[in-house]
């Protein structure tokens, strides 16, 4: 019988790619000259069914144990047997992957595949452009063996093609064979991200095995499993119906891939539950392979080394994240947001990551319908109006001119959208910042963008409630309850009598961190506890300092290899320059300046000096004050000049 290769040699495809060969081509002409005969062909079709049949026998009754050397699994009391699946499993998952496109570059030559002990910091800049996840890890994934594997990658490195394309493969291959044991568990973060794989994961299929073969279809979904973290805390918290449903999902699985796990880090403070997942990983790495995979993972590689030890250096793979796409970087003021939007030019898209549901709808009053709009599903407010996705973005083209967005989009979605010239990142946190940068997946080396952050410092001076102030206001807020609890029952009763029940059952029911219901009382997330800590103990660090841009920078979770400079108006440039060293009556020079709209007033005052002298230093400028003090009519007048810092 001809050779049929898994995937119609799908596989050969990426390793030449990788290799420069052309093994895939001579594989598609070679079955073009030499097609199966009708008796081949059905062979292969049965033998294809023959694994779907003694799939179901398995599903219908016990497997043996997965390796003979488990008893300490089973000594432990975790069951290594395969059961059948539950309707209720069945219904909770979704067998669905993300297929993350590499961009579309030339051959990689041979030589440009980075070892695994080249990458990092100091690993050559040339050399890094070429590395994807398949590549560098190749088949070592075959050999991983039960414990903690890492990828640390940056968005566009391949991690999840690389799961879906490869370890997927191999897995479906090994079923063919008879081997069972290779199952893949994969959890990811959001319903959005949820709802993109099932689509993409779909076409995936149809690419690989055509419109017809159902056999395929079933195989794959066999070998391949994705939930959501939510979903797999709810059975950690579960009754005893759940407790069994989530023992045998994990029996069911040697493979467990932990999808955009800075989760933890990012969500605990808005989750309740985050660290039942946390744990119940920790705890499957005793008998489980359990792949972490972040672009953005930085604290939670520290979680994980706090909660569950060390990681093994060989199995920890990095590839940096790649920025060759950012063209230009600016701070700007969140005053000037409208300003700059509105005058991009024709044609050249723009998505704006904002902090809040309410910033959403503010965007809304000024641009209509003009623009999209998007926040998380969860969100209690804001939902109804703002998180229908698909009149958003489609096929990972961004539907409208411009797209305001919280952070819900900043975990898993990529745009491939040469259109997308301008990201407006309008968030503080780091980790978000890092995320949202992220989304735009560069299709080539022409497809660039601008990046623009925001300069919470031209805030301060105002004492608005609006930029810093607020968002620090906000986590203490989620902090005191838990803070009271953690002090004991005496401090915990006080803080439960310091106002009316309800407003402070309210103040509980805010704070994501600590619950009460009337069945099992108070529970804390230790997860979301630290969480908050460290972004109260960060914010205080930034807003302590003078300068804004040297903060950001020292919490950034990137580098752009580029200084990002003060976004400037042109027309208040030319003026600036065209009186420099000149003095000017303080009036008449306030008066012209504020002229142009680019300088915020506070609550319809104008600024003194040292107002203007927090914004004219992005032109490079400041005002120096001297008073005329000769006997003429300017006798006491303030005069203000011009110079250049």
């Amino acid at each position: 019988m001809k050779t049929k290769m898994p995937f119609d040699g799908f596989y050969l495809k990426l390793l030449d790619e990788q290799n420069g060969t052309h093994e895939y081509e001579e594989y598609l002409r070679n079955c073009k000259e030499n097609p199966l005969t009708e008796e081949e062909q059905r062979e292969w079709t049965e033998s294809a069914r023959a694994a779907i049949a003694e799939l179901e026998q398995l599903n219908a009754e016990p497997e043996p144990t997965r390796q003979a050397a488990e008893p300490e699994a089973e000594a432990e009391g975790i069951s290594s047997l395969q059961t059948p699946e539950p309707a209720e499993l069945q219904e909770m998952c979704c067998t669905v992957q993300e297929t993350e496109d590499a961009p579309e570059v030339e051959v990689v030559p041979a030589e440009a595949i980075v070892p695994l002990g080249q990458i990092g910091g100091d690993a050559p800049a040339e050399k890094e452009r070429w590395a994807y996840a398949s590549e560098l890890i190749g088949d070592a994934f075959q050999n991983w063996g039960d414990g903690r594997v890492l990828l640390d990658m940056g968005t566009g490195r391949g991690k999840s093609e690389f799961v879906i394309r490869k370890m997927a493969g191999w897995a479906v291959d090994q079923f063919l064979k008879g081997n069972y044991d290779n199952r893949i568990l994969m959890i990811c973060p959001l319903t959005l991200l949820h709802e993109d794989l099932e689509k993409r994961r779909r076409a995936e299929y149809l690419m690989v095995f055509g419109d017809d073969s159902e056999e395929g279809w079933d195989l794959y979904k066999e070998v391949l499993t994705v939930i959501t973290y939510q979903k797999l805390e709810q059975l950690c918290k579960g009754d005893v119906s759940d407790q069994r449903i989530l023992q045998e999902l994990l029996d069911r699985h040697r493979i467990i891939i932990a999808d955009e796990c800075h989760y933890w880090s990012e969500f605990s403070a808005f989750n309740i539950n985050t660290h039942y997942s946390l744990d119940a990983l920790l705890q499957a790495e005793k008998d489980h392979t359990v792949v972490y995979m972040s672009a953005t993972g930085r604290d939670t590689w520290k979680l994980l080394e706090e909660k569950g030890g060390p990681t093994q250096s060989e199995r920890i793979y990095r590839l940096p994240q790649y920025y060759e796409y950012v063209k230009a970087a600016y701070f700007y003021a969140r005053h000037n947001l409208v300003t700059i939007l509105k005058r991009l030019p024709a044609g050249e898209k723009a998505i704006v990551f904002m902090e809040l549901g309410d910033d959403l709808a503010e965007m809304e009053k000024i641009f209509g319908d003009t623009a999209a709009y998007y926040c998380s599903p969860f969100n209690e407010r804001y939902r109804k109006k703002y998180s229908d996705f698909s009149v958003c973005v489609k096929d990972g083209q961004q539907l409208k001119d411009i797209l305001f967005t919280t952070k819900a989009m900043g975990v898993g979605i990529g745009l491939k959208d040469r259109g997308v010239k301008h990201i407006f990142i309008d968030q503080w946190n780091p980790l978000e910042i890092a995320q949202s940068l992220g989304r735009k997946r560069s299709l080539d080396a022409d497809d660039t963008c601008t990046v623009y952050f925001r300069d919470y410092s031209l805030d301060w001076y105002w004492g608005t409630n609006s930029g810093l102030k607020r968002f620090r206001g906000m986590l203490l807020n989620k902090y005191l309850p838990a803070q009271a609890y953690m002090a004991g029952e005496e401090e915990f009763n006080k803080y439960l009598h310091s106002d009316n029940p309800e407003v402070i059952q309210k103040k509980i029911d805010k704070s994501k961190i600590l619950e009460h219901n009337v069945v099992n009382g108070y529970h804390i997330n230790p997860l979301g506890v630290q969480q908050v800590e460290h972004d109260i103990e960060m914010l205080y660090d930034i807003m302590s300092s003078t300068n804004y841009p040297e903060s950001f920078m020292k919490y950034a979770m990137f580098n752009l290899h580029q200084p990002i400079k003060a976004y400037r108006f042109k027309d208040l440039e030319d003026w600036l320059y065209a009186h420099l060293n000149q003095p000017m009556d303080s009036e008449e020079m306030t008066e012209k300046i504020m002229s142009f709209g680019y300088i915020e007033r506070y609550q319809g005052r104008e600024p003194g000096q040292m107002g203007l002298n927090k914004f004219l230093p992005c032109y490079g400028v400041k005002i120096v004050s001297d008073r005329e003090n000769r006997r003429n009519e300017n006798r006491n007048k303030t005069f203000w000049t011009l110079m250049k810092q």
